[in-house]
């Protein structure tokens, strides 16, 4: 009886339950001082570097990966001054394998160590299905999707010999809608839900714990003067689609700032997200497809 007791905790983890959180403040569980954490995508105004950001006012040392060195120092630079946080800039193509993996190591060597990975990927074409060419497919994929897998997979070189960590991937609430001319954009981020659950599924008993963003309309500063000023016909067209979405798919009736989808990356990080796996939640206002 009391061997068959024993298996029962076993089998129900009771001795790998976080009961050390209990008498925590919420505000406790959000703190990653001495976490290391990696952030693709980093270098531009949009979310990469919020997160790089919102990781560092939390606490963590931050590699800040991006395709221009300039760029990803610049950023660097911001958050080792705002927060007194490690803060790594490194250039890589995250869609070259070899980057990718050279990246991650130099990332992983400069913060000594890595506990979180977030994989950021960009967004390449859009317009309607028929007028693309192979290599803006190609190109939308590899943008939307591969980069994100390559990045897990450099990561997991780490993560699984210390049998912990996360990993975050960005996809779009895309993923779950439908939005006409971006078929090949909305089907790679369905993509990134499905590799988001999967990979759980998959790491989860060796300790590394997947989950996944996604984002719905963010305005970064290029993007804002391109509605307001619309000079060319793609700007036009961005802007009604736009407008069409706000007015009558996103319930909050408004746009999203970067740093509001990289507050539910920072949570998802720490350790007031424990019990969640494999998860992809959206941060968009409650958009949805009427």
């Amino acid at each position: 009886m009391h061997s068959q007791e024993q298996n029962w905790a076993e089998v129900m983890g009771f001795d790998r339950l976080p009961t050390h959180i209990i008498e925590k403040r919420v505000a406790d569980l959000l703190d990653l001082s001495g976490k290391k954490a990696i952030v693709t995508g980093a270098g531009g105004d949009g979310l990469g570097q919020a997160v790089a950001n919102r990781l560092g006012g939390c606490g963590a040392d931050v590699a800040l990966i991006g395709r221009t060195l300039e760029k990803v120092e610049r950023r660097a630079k911001e958050v080792t001054q705002r927060w007194g946080v490690k803060a790594v800039p490194i250039r890589a193509d995250m869609s070259d394998w070899e980057q990718v993996h050279r990246a991650v190591g130099e990332a992983h060597d400069a913060l000594g160590g890595l506990d979180i990975m977030v994989n950021n990927p960009v967004m390449v074409h859009a317009g309607p299905f028929e007028k693309f060419t192979k290599e803006q497919i190609d190109h939308t994929v590899l943008g939307s999707i591969t980069m994100l897998m390559y990045g897990a997979h450099a990561a997991l070189e780490y993560l699984l010999p210390q049998g912990s960590g996360k990993i975050i991937n960005i996809g779009a609430v895309g993923g779950r809608l439908q939005h006409r001319g971006l078929v090949v954009y909305n089907s790679c981020k369905a993509g990134v839900i499905g590799f988001t659950r999967n990979l759980a599924h998959e790491m989860a008993p060796r300790g590394v714990n997947v989950l996944g963003v996604a984002p719905g309309i963010m305005i970064k500063p290029d993007l804002k003067q391109r509605i307001l000023d619309p000079r060319s016909d793609q700007d036009h067209a961005a802007r009604d689609s736009i407008i069409e979405s706000i007015t009558t798919q996103v319930q909050l009736g408004r746009v999203g700032l970067p740093e509001e989808v990289a507050n539910m990356v920072a949570y998802l990080a720490s350790e007031a997200a424990a019990y969640m796996c494999g998860q992809t939640i959206d941060v968009a206002g409650g958009q949805w497809m009427n």
